[in-house]
């Protein structure tokens, strides 16, 4: 049950977080982005709850939009990438 509809956008993303006291960083390609949540590609599994700081990397001199999003659900895609995939809900705008 969406309240905003979401926008399919396929952009580079870098996506960082916090494991075990130590900032991890990866690249992720972020699939759609709503007004509430997004959701990302990623190559590893990250859990419920996980909080991320996201980059959505833009073109033509555009700044990247960054934000802080919770992981709400993580799934493994069935196309053999071995890559997941993760629905984030946004907590803040920076």
């Amino acid at each position: 049950n969406r309240n905003f509809m979401r926008m399919s956008i396929n952009a580079d993303a870098k996506v960082s977080f916090d494991k075990s006291g130590e900032v991890q960083s990866l690249d992720a390609v972020c699939l759609d982005l709503s007004a509430e949540g997004l959701s990302l590609k990623v190559p590893i599994e990250l859990e419920k709850g996980q909080q991320l700081s996201v980059a959505i990397v833009s073109g033509g001199g555009v700044p990247s939009l960054k934000a802080t999003a919770e992981v709400v659900h993580s799934q493994r895609l069935e196309d053999n990438s071995g890559d997941y995939l993760l629905g984030c809900r946004i907590i803040s705008m920076d």
